[in-house]
Order: C-alpha cells, then structure tokens, then sequence
C-alpha cells in the first residue's frame, strides 16, 4: 500500500499531471492511499505558510478525508531512533520529519510514494517509489 509523502499530495494539490495520474491510478486500482501524521503536519504548516490560508486548509481537509492517515506508535518510535542515530553518526542525517516518516513505513512494511529518493535511500529496509 501507498504512503503518499507531501510532495505527492502538493503536486496533486497543484495539478503537476504527473502526480495526478499516479495517484488516480492508485484509485483506479482501489488502492488503501495513506500518508503519515507528519505528512499531514508538513501540509499544515504549508498552508499557513501561504497567502491563501483558508483556501489550503479547505484543500487539505478535504483530501485528508479520502485517504488513511497512519499514526506514530511506541514501535515506530523506537525504528526513528535507530534510523536517526544511525545517520547522524554517518553524518547522514535527512531531518527529523523524513526520518520519522520512514519509521513508519518500515514498521508498517508500506511504500513511499515520493521524488526525495535521494533522502531516503539513506535508510535500509526502505521501500520507495519515485512518483516523478
């Protein structure tokens, strides 16, 4: 199943044809589309961000309400750890948000729909999907 990372959904949001279709497919196909708690607060803190605020909230809750949203457990606490300390000590580090998405990912054996492979190819044991 899908975790759908922000760039995804902005993209989607923007109309880019490429994301649009992926994610149609992903419809088409009666797929479970998800994206994680992190991801929500990243599409969040972008609509506050913006000039059109009350228009990208509208946007973003309209989505949020078609898809999973996955939320962080003890379990994907623990994977973070280690993810994250594994990269700091590498001098690898991604920042903490992607860290945490992939924590979940892995501990839900799910797929990450996004174009930040380079970011996340860092982690072992990550699967991802570069929607681009």
């Amino acid at each position: 199943m899908p975790i759908l990372d922000s760039d995804i959904i902005i993209a989607y949001f923007r109309n880019i044809p490429k994301a649009v279709k992926v994610i149609e497919k992903l419809v088409e196909e009666q797929s479970i589309i998800k994206t994680t708690i992190f991801n929500v607060a990243e599409l969040y803190k972008g609509a506050y961000l913006s000039s059109k605020i009350e228009e990208n909230l509208k946007q973003i809750e309209n989505f949020l309400h078609s898809i999973s949203i996955i939320d962080f457990t003890i379990s994907d606490a623990k994977i973070y750890a280690k993810i994250s300390s594994k990269l700091r000590k590498k001098g690898e580090s991604i920042g903490d948000f992607d860290e945490l998405i992939a924590s979940i990912a892995i501990n839900n054996k799910e797929t990450i729909y996004t174009r930040n492979i380079g970011h996340y190819e860092r982690i072992p044991q990550i699967s991802l999907q570069n929607w681009e």
